[in-house]
């Protein structure tokens, strides 16, 4: 029964990546998502939109670099 729940698991997350959208097109929703769910473009806020931005890109699939 494991077995098949982590085959079900496994099948799901390979799909996941087949329909992997482009970084453009990722980058274009994070930033939709961000601007209207973290407010402000101040420097005190910036530390909170880069790292909602991160968070969102990883959704993706896509990891941003330093």
């Amino acid at each position: 029964m494991a077995f098949a729940v982590f085959a079900a698991a496994s099948m799901t997350a390979a799909e996941a990546q087949s329909k992997k959208i482009s970084y453009n097109q990722a980058w274009a929703k994070c930033k939709v998502e961000i601007g209207a769910n973290v407010p402000g473009s101040d420097t005190t806020t910036s530390a909170a939109r880069a790292s909602a931005g991160g968070a969102c890109m990883k959704k993706y699939g896509y990891r941003l670099k330093k």
